[in-house]
């Protein structure tokens, strides 16, 4: 068991130029740096919790120990990484959330896997940019509020990352809205699919035409934490040059309807390859009522009608990423390749050596 050291201080986020108009404009991101190494035997995962904790912490870490004990690899979750805060109920104070991310970067593991999302996480973004930056990255793993996390390593580190499945809830731990065995997720970890190909749906002309665009990436996770980040000094997603990827949860399709809008009018989308739906689902862990379901399908399609003109695809990965029972292995700011026309399909490189 570690702690982060009791000497590092984090100091808040330097706000002093945050109405100057000359400094509103978000840097370029960095560009792809080195690939993370794959696991091999014996080696670490360390668990970090930068969003709320788990409705019984105990019985999780103990099921997350117990799972990994009949593998060939170690997980590593420190004492006092969950303390929930009051009245917000998050995982920890941002500050010590961020050192225990910063400690799990720096140690001896090969990669750092969140144990649940839920909320918070996007107040750790100025933390984050303080700490010490490793010679080369470790793949770090999560979706939903996690998805800050991947803007920050994406877009400020460069790093490559994995959207999926979180540690604490899924189909072999916990009762999350997951079913996905952590096999899969393990497999990608250890190098043994260094390609991952998904079908896809087209939305629009653009992505029914049949064409290849290759030296892509993907880039993005919740439209939450997309759109309450957007435009921001330093945390907007670089999406030139690569496929946005949104996924939803607890939005019903008025609340849908405005974000798509707020996309569609922001440089987020205006500068990407494609833009890629993954699930839409209105209360997790249950699918939506047909009638809303048709709601989220007009939507989404009168976004890539809106973007039609542009050339820019629009498609939809069903039933694949995001918060429904199916959430597969989903590589960003990676390499991918794009086939359009009649069978869409996403292939993308998982990030490793």
């Amino acid at each position: 068991m570690f702690r982060p050291g009791p000497g590092r201080l984090y100091r808040g986020a330097d706000l002093r130029h945050a109405g100057d108009p000359r400094k509103l404009r978000a840097p370029a991101a960095r560009a792809a740096s080195s690939p993370w190494l794959p696991l091999q035997v014996g080696d670490i995962i360390d668990v970090i919790a930068p969003s709320s904790p788990p409705a019984d912490p105990a019985a999780t870490i103990a099921a997350i120990q117990a799972y990994f004990a009949r593998t060939d690899l170690k997980v590593r979750i420190p004492d006092g990484l969950i303390a929930p805060t009051q009245p917000l109920q998050a995982a920890n104070t941002a500050e010590r959330r961020v050192a225990f991310i910063e400690q799990a970067l720096h140690s001896d593991s090969k990669a750092v896997w969140a144990i649940q999302g839920g909320g918070w996480g996007s107040e750790l973004m100025p933390l984050l940019q303080r700490m010490r930056q490793p010679a080369r990255p470790k793949p770090v793993i999560g979706f939903s509020d996690v998805t800050a996390l991947h803007i920050f390593f994406n877009h400020v580190w460069g790093w490559p990352t994995l959207h999926g499945i979180e540690l604490g809830a899924n189909g072999d731990i916990g009762a999350g809205w997951n079913h996905d065995h952590i096999d899969e997720m393990l497999s990608v970890l250890r190098g043994h699919r260094p390609t991952l190909s998904y079908p896809l749906t087209a939305l629009n002309d653009p992505a029914a035409r049949p064409a290849v665009l290759d030296k892509l990436r993907v880039v993005g996770g919740n439209s939450l934490l997309l759109s309450a980040l957007k435009g921001s000094v330093d945390f907007t997603t670089d999406t030139a040059g690569a496929i946005l990827f949104i996924e939803s949860i607890a939005n019903g399709p008025g609340e849908v309807s405005r974000l798509l809008d707020g996309f569609l009018y922001s440089t987020l989308v205006r500068q990407a390859g494609a833009v890629m739906f993954g699930d839409f689902i209105h209360v997790g862990g249950l699918p939506n009522p047909p009638q809303e379901q048709q709601k989220f399908d007009y939507i989404q399609r009168r976004f890539g009608a809106a973007l039609a003109s542009t050339g820019t695809p629009v498609l939809r990965a069903e039933n694949l990423f995001g918060h429904g029972p199916v959430n597969r292995p989903l590589p960003l700011n990676t390499s991918a390749r794009l086939t359009l026309g009649e069978r869409p399909l996403l292939a993308v490189q998982a990030g490793n050596a």
